[in-house]
Protein backbone atom coordinates (compact mmCIF):
# COMPACT_ATOMS: atom_id res chain seq x y z
CA UNK A 1 0.00 0.00 0.00
CA UNK A 2 0.99 3.84 -0.87
CA UNK A 3 1.88 6.11 1.64
CA UNK A 4 0.54 8.69 -0.57
CA UNK A 5 -2.93 8.97 0.82
CA UNK A 6 -4.28 10.02 -2.57
CA UNK A 7 -3.06 6.80 -4.00
CA UNK A 8 -5.30 4.04 -5.52
CA UNK A 9 -4.69 0.69 -3.82
CA UNK A 10 -5.61 -2.63 -5.59
CA UNK A 11 -6.06 -6.06 -3.67
CA UNK A 12 -6.51 -9.77 -4.47
CA UNK A 13 -8.27 -11.61 -2.13
CA UNK A 14 -6.34 -14.62 -2.17
CA UNK A 15 -3.54 -12.60 -1.41
CA UNK A 16 -5.06 -11.41 2.07
CA UNK A 17 -3.82 -12.50 4.91
CA UNK A 18 -6.70 -15.08 6.79
CA UNK A 19 -7.56 -14.28 10.62
CA UNK A 20 -9.91 -15.66 12.70
CA UNK A 21 -11.77 -14.17 15.29
CA UNK A 22 -13.90 -16.93 16.08
CA UNK A 23 -14.08 -20.61 15.69
CA UNK A 24 -15.08 -21.65 12.39
CA UNK A 25 -15.09 -17.95 11.19
CA UNK A 26 -12.25 -16.90 8.81
CA UNK A 27 -11.55 -13.47 8.03
CA UNK A 28 -10.09 -11.23 5.15
CA UNK A 29 -9.64 -7.69 4.71
CA UNK A 30 -9.07 -4.39 3.25
CA UNK A 31 -8.91 -0.88 4.97
CA UNK A 32 -8.86 2.86 3.96
CA UNK A 33 -8.71 5.50 6.71
CA UNK A 34 -12.94 5.66 7.23
CA UNK A 35 -13.87 1.76 6.14
CA UNK A 36 -13.19 -1.67 6.37
CA UNK A 37 -14.57 -4.57 3.96
CA UNK A 38 -14.14 -8.20 5.68
CA UNK A 39 -14.56 -10.85 3.27
CA UNK A 40 -16.06 -13.41 5.92
CA UNK A 41 -16.53 -17.43 5.78
CA UNK A 42 -18.19 -18.99 8.17
CA UNK A 43 -18.21 -22.66 8.48
CA UNK A 44 -21.92 -24.21 8.26
CA UNK A 45 -24.07 -23.73 11.44
CA UNK A 46 -21.00 -21.44 13.22
CA UNK A 47 -22.33 -18.97 14.98
CA UNK A 48 -21.18 -15.24 16.06
CA UNK A 49 -21.73 -15.04 19.35
CA UNK A 50 -24.34 -11.85 20.11
CA UNK A 51 -21.99 -8.53 20.42
CA UNK A 52 -22.25 -5.03 19.89
CA UNK A 53 -19.99 -3.01 18.56
CA UNK A 54 -19.60 1.14 17.65
CA UNK A 55 -19.19 0.52 14.51
CA UNK A 56 -22.04 1.24 11.17
CA UNK A 57 -22.00 -2.21 9.85
CA UNK A 58 -22.86 -2.75 6.32
CA UNK A 59 -23.51 -6.52 4.81
CA UNK A 60 -24.06 -8.21 1.89
CA UNK A 61 -24.24 -11.88 2.00
CA UNK A 62 -22.97 -13.66 -1.62
CA UNK A 63 -23.16 -17.64 -0.78
CA UNK A 64 -25.06 -19.63 1.27
CA UNK A 65 -27.65 -18.05 4.10
CA UNK A 66 -27.00 -16.51 7.04
CA UNK A 67 -29.49 -15.63 10.22
CA UNK A 68 -29.17 -12.76 12.10
CA UNK A 69 -30.24 -11.57 14.76
CA UNK A 70 -31.08 -8.47 16.82
CA UNK A 71 -33.20 -8.06 19.94
CA UNK A 72 -36.18 -6.86 17.31
CA UNK A 73 -36.20 -9.87 14.83
CA UNK A 74 -34.58 -12.61 13.64
CA UNK A 75 -33.76 -12.55 9.84
CA UNK A 76 -32.46 -15.16 7.23
CA UNK A 77 -30.17 -13.14 4.50
CA UNK A 78 -29.42 -15.13 1.38
CA UNK A 79 -27.67 -13.89 -1.71
CA UNK A 80 -28.67 -10.79 -3.05
CA UNK A 81 -29.95 -9.63 0.65
CA UNK A 82 -28.07 -7.34 2.48
CA UNK A 83 -28.67 -5.04 6.09
CA UNK A 84 -27.44 -2.48 8.05
CA UNK A 85 -26.71 -2.75 11.60
CA UNK A 86 -26.37 0.75 13.45
CA UNK A 87 -23.65 1.08 15.95
CA UNK A 88 -23.96 0.39 19.20
CA UNK A 89 -26.67 -2.44 18.25
CA UNK A 90 -26.58 -6.00 19.59
CA UNK A 91 -26.67 -8.71 16.61
CA UNK A 92 -25.81 -12.41 16.51
CA UNK A 93 -25.42 -14.06 13.28
CA UNK A 94 -25.70 -17.78 12.63
CA UNK A 95 -24.33 -19.60 9.21
CA UNK A 96 -26.85 -21.52 7.14
CA UNK A 97 -26.06 -25.99 6.86
CA UNK A 98 -23.82 -24.91 4.15
CA UNK A 99 -21.65 -22.53 5.51
CA UNK A 100 -22.12 -18.48 3.96
CA UNK A 101 -19.76 -15.84 2.67
CA UNK A 102 -20.70 -12.39 3.49
CA UNK A 103 -18.94 -8.86 2.80
CA UNK A 104 -18.86 -6.62 6.15
CA UNK A 105 -18.24 -3.20 5.99
CA UNK A 106 -17.71 -1.23 8.36
CA UNK A 107 -17.33 2.34 9.42
CA UNK A 108 -14.91 3.28 10.80
CA UNK A 109 -12.66 0.32 10.84
CA UNK A 110 -12.95 -2.00 13.55
CA UNK A 111 -9.03 -1.78 15.06
CA UNK A 112 -9.33 -5.44 17.00
CA UNK A 113 -10.05 -6.76 13.19
CA UNK A 114 -6.75 -4.46 11.83
CA UNK A 115 -4.73 -5.99 14.43
CA UNK A 116 -5.51 -9.45 13.87
CA UNK A 117 -5.08 -9.13 9.72
CA UNK A 118 -1.85 -7.79 10.28
CA UNK A 119 -0.95 -10.82 12.47
CA UNK A 120 -0.99 -8.68 16.34
CA UNK A 121 -3.60 -10.58 17.52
Amino acid sequence: MSDNQNAVSFYTINDLPAFSPVEGISMQAIMGEKMMANWVWLEPNTVMPMHEHPHEQIGAVLKGALELTTPDEVQVVEPGGAYVVPGEVPHQGVAGPEGCLVLDIFSPPREEYAAQARGEG
